[in-house]
Order: C-alpha cells, then sequence, then structure tokens
C-alpha cells in the first residue's frame, strides 16, 4: 500500500481531510464520509472548519475579490440586490459622493435615505465568499491547521494534546501570504489595480465637497 501511495499524484485537501485532520488532532479516529450525522465530534469539527474558511475569506484576497463589478437595478421594485455570498462592497467615493453602502442584501441610498436606487447599473469592488473547492490550496491548508486548533482548544482544552501548534498555523499563513504576493504582485503605487504608474490626477477627477457642490 505503501508504493502504490508513492507513486500516486495527490490532489487537493477535500474537506472529508480536513475534518479528519481535526479528528485525529485531538485522537479520534477518522471518518470515511461526512454524511454520518451520528458522529458528534465530526459535526463540530466541520463547522469549525466552515467557520474558519468563511472568516479567513471576509479578509479579501486576489482570487475572491473583484474591483468595479457591476450590479443592475432589479426593474420591477427600483431596488438593486447583491448575492449572499458578497461580504464585502464598497463604491466608488468620489464618483458616487459616498451615497451608497450595502445593507443586508440590498443597495442603501445615504442621500435619499431609500433602497429605491435611481441608476440602473451601480459598480462597487466586492469580496465573495468562495466554496471550499474554489479557492487555493494554499488557505484551505492553512483553514485547516487554523481549525485543527480551534477545535483542539474546544474539544479538550489543553495545548500540551495539540498535534498542531501555533507555529504550524504560522508558517501556513506565511506560505499562503507569500503566494497572495506572487499572485497580486501588488506596489505602493498603484497598489492591486491594473494602473501602469500613480496617476495623482484621478483622485480628483470627480470630486466633490459636502454640499454637493464642485470644488472646481
Amino acid at each position: 500500500m505503501g508504493s502504490q501511495l508513492q507513486q500516486k499524484t495527490q490532489g487537493r485537501t477535500t474537506l472529508l481531510e480536513a475534518v479528519n485532520v481535526c479528528l485525529e488532532n485531538i485522537g479520534e479516529q477518522p471518518i470515511d464520509n461526512l454524511e454520518n450525522e451520528q458522529i458528534q465530534d465530526a459535526r463540530v469539527a466541520q463547522r469549525t472548519i466552515l467557520e474558519v474558511h468563511k472568516e479567513g475569506q471576509t479578509k479579501g484576497w486576489s482570487w475572491n475579490s473583484e474591483f468595479n463589478y457591476p450590479f443592475e437595478r432589479d426593474t420591477k421594485d427600483g431596488v438593486i440586490k447583491v448575492p449572499e455570498s458578497v461580504v464585502g462592497f464598497s463604491v466608488n467615493r468620489y464618483a458616487y459622493n459616498g451615497r451608497f453602502q450595502l445593507r443586508g442584501v440590498r443597495v442603501y441610498d445615504l442621500l435619499k435615505r431609500t433602497f429605491l436606487i435611481d441608476l440602473d447599473t451601480l459598480e462597487a469592488d466586492v469580496i465573495f465568499l468562495l466554496p471550499w473547492d474554489s479557492v487555493p490550496e494554499a488557505f484551505n491548508r492553512w483553514a485547516t491547521i487554523r481549525a485543527a486548533r480551534i477545535f483542539s482548544d474546544r474539544t479538550l482544552g489543553s495545548d500540551a494534546l495539540f498535534k498542531y501548534t501555533s507555529k504550524d498555523e504560522a508558517d501556513a499563513q506565511a506560505e499562503l501570504e507569500r503566494i497572495e504576493l506572487e499572485q497580486e504582485q501588488p506596489n505602493m503605487l498603484s497598489g492591486p489595480y491594473a494602473f501602469p504608474t500613480y496617476q495623482p490626477h484621478t483622485g480628483l477627477m470627480n470630486r466633490r465637497v459636502t454640499t454637493g457642490y464642485s470644488i472646481f
């Protein structure tokens, strides 16, 4: 069996494998599938993993963030709704005078104090929650190790019994951030946007004072 595994190409970490890492971290036997609702520790481990997975994504990464994402107004009720998977929503403050923000799954107009939007399309920078299989392996690896530590702490409450330590989590996070930097390639001049260089004049374009009149 060992030689077969040695010659087999390993795939991505599955949610089942992550759950088993959590179980083994407290000395419990691994499970064969995630459908068995009778194993309490397995259910708690899975909830912990998904909790950490969601928490980590809300920070925003190059692979779950989109800039100037268009949202269309519903022609029937006049509101703009966003998917429930959106956990970060920010409009261009200078383009829209800071009028719009996300409340629940609907866009709110702060100026008119209403959910009825007078624009056909609204663009925003957004962060999406992605499922387990749609995120990079490095992120799943970090989420697995962090969840294993949290699960062990909640279940046993003893650092001496942990298989994974804070150093393991820190190492996994460092690798995740290294890959993120390679993917995003940010710089202090243009940030994550696709500008060839710094353009200071763009910060003053369409700028308005609080009274609503142009400064020019």
